[in-house]
């Protein structure tokens, strides 16, 4: 009998630690899969991960829908040559998760922003939000802007 109460707390302490709750290395792995995903155009991947809420204020300067997005992803319509992330914070707050960083993407010279700013690499500021539901991250919210070309500094 006493063996059975002894193992007790060791199968608690084990599930305080089990790798499916909310913790700062699971929302950046998962920011990085959402980019992965992007960058391979990953359809079904994305439409997994998507809440079914999720809007996105997109650096074509509009809001899209969680729909409107996989529509334009599935066209082409977003598409990269390659996108690299830099997550520079990250915030959470009970079931809710902020990323902030910087990224470096290269729209492909067909999509809406290649067509906008050429096949050329840009760089942009993101914030992703995830929400935390049944032992899982969903990728919730997302703002991207293309930030301007840095000027040379001009010398007196």
């Amino acid at each position: 009998m006493k063996a059975a109460l002894l193992c007790v707390p060791i199968a608690l302490s084990a599930c305080a630690t089990a790798p499916n709750v909310p913790s700062r290395s699971s929302v950046l792995t998962v920011d990085d899969q959402q980019r992965a995903m992007v960058a391979a155009s990953d359809v079904a991947g994305l439409d997994r991960l998507a809440h079914p809420n999720l809007r996105i204020n997109a650096p074509g300067g509009r809001v899209i829908s969680r729909e409107q997005f996989l529509a334009n992803m599935r066209s082409g319509e977003m598409a990269a040559e390659l996108f690299e992330r830099t997550a520079e914070d990250v915030s959470i707050s009970g079931d809710i998760a902020v990323v902030m960083g910087r990224e470096t993407f290269t729209p492909a010279p067909n999509s809406e922003l290649g067509r906008a700013f050429g096949a050329k690499p840009l760089q942009r500021r993101y914030t992703n939000i995830f929400i935390w539901q049944k032992g899982r991250w969903l990728w919730l919210a997302r703002h991207a802007n293309v930030l301007p070309p840095v000027l040379p500094t001009a010398r007196p």
